[in-house]
């Protein structure tokens, strides 16, 4: 029985592996002094948006982290890749069985095995442990678990990865709903104005002091105006949809409910405005990407030994006897031990084929990573590029709204002494609007470019960290009472 296990644990540690050697292709980039120098201390916080210092959008992504059916999902697939783990661990290991079976057997009088040619009858009973264990001769079950161990791995940057997506979707949703509530204000009271002046230039063309020209001017205003008014009340309920869907599960509360809101004041991040060396280590879409891959190359040294021979060993010890009453006394032990050997001779193709699948599911994989490098370092590039762009139309923006509030306030002064008349009073008024409708776009514009940086960088999202842990943690809050 020692020899038997040392053996075992000889095969168990010395089995091999067919994967393929995995050369992993590195991102070759260069970043200048300039870039290196402006990245290098910053550091983004993984609670990023607290910066914004918004109670309203801190409330929702706790929400958001709490009900989003997404990120459940997310979760429900690392659990559903941490039990295939487990099951992939349990195949390097023996198994043993208890089991027990009665038989009553008939024998008649010209069975083979009859010699007394008369009708008889016989009882079998059995109990015992059954021992299995196929030798990992070639690593068949040290790969797949293996390929487990990497698919678990990329579940969990794929639950990260999807923890990131719900929180920037979130504060974006969240941005782009204040800005369209905003919006229908302003929109709102120039449609006021825009009536006014239709209003006024009606009189005047009542009195022959406009023609049909200004007339038909005033009202082509208005009504372009009243459409933007209520595209403005759509595009707000279209985004508190988004939001709600984003942040609930409760049914009323998405069909009924409004949101609350806080004007969006603008505030510098202490976020990268460089590529990053470290940027490979910042994204779980990539680490998630590269465990695919691994995870894919174990799976081809799995398909290899299809090809070679197999050896299980079976045991069996326990008690066997003819009457029940003696079945657990000394002389009903019984033992067995044997082996079973299996080499595959001809297959007509499929062990080939399904080796050249493996190869070309690798393939995959590595395409697949090979974009999400690609994706990243593009999105990289363009969410930096927009937010710089984007800061200087910020400043324009709020340059053409200051001085439009200004031509505004002089007219308003100017209309109350009576040197302006109402109609070029209510024009003021109504171009300062407009100028704060795009400034306020462009505000909320530039909001969104913060995210999608902070979201281009990981989030705060660091490999180094213990994901297990955090996940765990997190999941804590996850409303799973679906399964209760």
């Amino acid at each position: 029985m020692n020899k038997l296990i040392y053996l075992f644990i000889l095969f168990f540690l010395s089995a091999c592996s067919l994967s393929p050697n995995l050369k992993i292709p590195e991102a070759n980039y260069t970043i200048n002094d300039k870039q290196l120098n402006s990245v290098k201390d910053n550091n983004i916080s993984k609670q990023w948006w607290k910066e914004f210092n918004d109670e309203n959008l801190n409330k929702l992504i706790d929400l958001a982290l709490k009900n989003n059916n997404d990120l459940k999902l997310a979760f429900i697939h690392m659990e559903q890749a941490s039990a295939q783990l487990g099951i992939d661990f349990s195949s390097l290991l023996p198994k043993l069985d208890g089991n027990a079976n009665a038989n009553r057997v008939k024998t008649s009088t010209n069975a083979p095995s009859n010699q007394t040619g008369k009708v008889y009858y016989s009882n079998d009973f059995k109990m015992g442990l059954n021992l299995s264990y196929e030798i990992d001769f070639w690593g068949k079950y040290r790969d797949t678990y293996r390929a487990s161990k990497s698919g678990f791995k990329a579940s969990e940057y794929d639950y990260e990865a999807a923890r990131l997506s719900v929180i920037s979707s979130t504060a974006q949703a969240y941005f782009n709903f204040t800005n369209a509530y905003e919006n229908e204000n302003a929109l709102k009271d120039a449609y006021d104005s825009a009536k006014e002046i239709y209003r006024i230039n009606d009189e005047k063309f009542q009195a022959g002091a406009v023609g049909e020209y200004e007339l038909s001017q005033a009202k082509a205003n208005l009504e372009n105006i009243a459409l933007q008014y209520n595209e403005a009340k759509l595009n707000k309920e279209n985004y508190l949809k988004a939001l709600k869907i984003l942040t609930s599960n409760d049914l009323n509360d998405i069909l009924y409910k409004d949101q609350a809101y806080q004007t969006f004041n603008l505030k510098e991040f202490n976020i990268p405005t460089g590529i990053s060396s470290t940027i490979l280590l910042q994204r779980p879409d990539i680490g998630s990407s590269l465990e695919k891959l691994i995870q894919q190359n174990y799976l081809v040294g799995v398909a290899r030994t299809a090809f070679l021979p197999s050896l299980s060993l079976t045991g069996l010890l326990g008690f066997e006897s003819k009457d029940l009453d003696t079945l657990i006394k000394g002389g009903s032990k019984t033992w067995n031990i044997g082996g079973n050997f299996t080499m595959p001779i001809f297959h007509w193709g499929e062990i080939y084929q399904n080796i050249n699948l493996t190869k070309l599911n690798k393939d995959e994989a590595f395409i697949n990573y090979q974009n999400t490098l690609i994706t990243a370092f593009g999105e990289i590039r363009y969410a930096l590029a927009a937010r710089k762009t984007i800061r200087l139309q910020y400043d324009n923006a709020q340059s053409s709204e200051y001085s439009y509030k200004r031509i505004y306030e002089i007219s308003k002064e100017r209309y109350d002494i009576g040197e302006m008349s109402l109609q070029d009073y209510l024009e003021a008024r109504q171009n300062w609007l407009n100028a704060k409708i795009a400034f306020n776009n462009t505000k909320y514009s530039y909001a969104n470019s913060i995210v999608n940086v902070i979201k281009a960088f990981g989030g705060g999202f660091e490999q180094s960290e213990n994901m297990s842990k955090n996940i765990e943690k997190d999941s804590q809050n996850l409303d799973m009472s679906f399964r209760e």
